[in-house]
């Protein structure tokens, strides 16, 4: 797992910075600058805002289970993924992008490698059978 998430503090602002920003897309919670789904972003203390809103931080937290909305991002994709298929590209980023976030891998969004897509889809289910 990620050892590399902020104190819910620093995300609670992070993510209210982002939701009111005009960039932040609502319907996907996705910024129309960077395209990131910002509930992940805003999570990994390396990471920073492309419009330099909020920068990166060295202020880090170690849990022993995954961030209640990392949990709820898995849950939500999930009914994009449950046929085994992703039921398109938005979804298939998603996944890719929640599993490189909590195992702190660097899987591209893009790819249409079958063992890297099917790695991200093995490991979103478990998640999904472990949380739901």
């Amino acid at each position: 797992m990620n050892r590399f998430f902020v104190p819910n503090e620093v995300y609670e602002d992070r993510i209210t910075i982002c939701k009111s920003c005009v960039y932040y897309f609502k319907p996907t919670g996705t910024c129309k600058d960077c395209g990131c789904f910002m509930k992940i972003k805003a999570r990994l203390a390396p990471m920073e805002c492309s419009q330099k809103k909020w920068q990166k931080t060295t202020e880090i937290e170690t849990p022993d289970d995954l961030p209640q909305e990392i949990i709820d991002e898995v849950i939500k994709v999930w009914d994009d993924l449950k046929t085994g298929r992703a039921k398109d590209i938005a979804a298939k980023k998603k996944m890719i992008e929640i599993y490189n976030t909590i195992h702190g891998t660097n899987y591209s969004t893009t790819t249409n490698c079958g063992s890297c897509i099917s790695t991200c889809f093995d490991g979103i289910k478990k998640l999904y059978k472990k949380y739901a």
